[in-house]
């Protein structure tokens, strides 16, 4: 069955992301399992998520060898289309915002980024940004409320209302 959080707010980026920031960014959104891919993107997230469904039927698929350790599933929080914030997508069943936003930041965005020189993709990237806001989230089945605030790069969570742990 599961749960859903939903969250509120936003965490504002500086400087402003390039254009080649934010479409890697929010093509690996789009991933089905960003961390099997490595830093290396397909050409068109939406075709690969058609090619694995196909693949999956026929044969099992490989992990490549340039997988890079991820957050339980998929990445919830992209990039505004202006390059200002990070956003969420406003899925179902979106619980993992800490570990995201930790490795978003950790790895494209930071000074020295873990992915600075991983490759031709991120030749454009500057590594140079600083992620502050806040985010407000609550819980689908306990009603948790708590805050994610993100201060010069560093995510922390506070809790605001305790969740009831027999649900609503």
């Amino acid at each position: 069955m599961g749960y859903s959080t939903h969250y509120l707010g936003r965490l504002d980026i500086t400087p402003v992301l390039r254009e080649p920031e934010i479409e890697w960014l929010r093509a690996y959104a789009e991933l089905i399992d960003p961390g099997a891919h490595g830093y290396d993107l397909p050409p068109n997230p939406r075709a690969e998520r058609v090619d694995r469904a196909r693949r999956s039927r026929t044969s099992p698929v490989q992990p490549p060898e340039s997988e890079i350790p991820t957050p339980w599933g998929m990445c919830d929080w992209k990039p505004c289309v202006e390059g200002c914030c990070l956003r969420w997508s406003e899925v179902e069943k979106s619980n993992n915002a800490v570990p995201w936003l930790e490795h978003l930041v950790d790895h494209f965005l930071r000074p020295d980024g873990l992915a600075r020189g991983a490759g031709a993709d991120f030749d454009d990237f500057t590594f140079d940004h600083v992620v502050n806001g806040v985010l407000a989230a609550e819980r689908g089945d306990t009603r948790e409320l708590y805050l994610i605030r993100a201060v010069d790069n560093v995510i922390t969570t506070e809790t605001l209302v305790a969740g009831d742990p027999q649900g609503w």
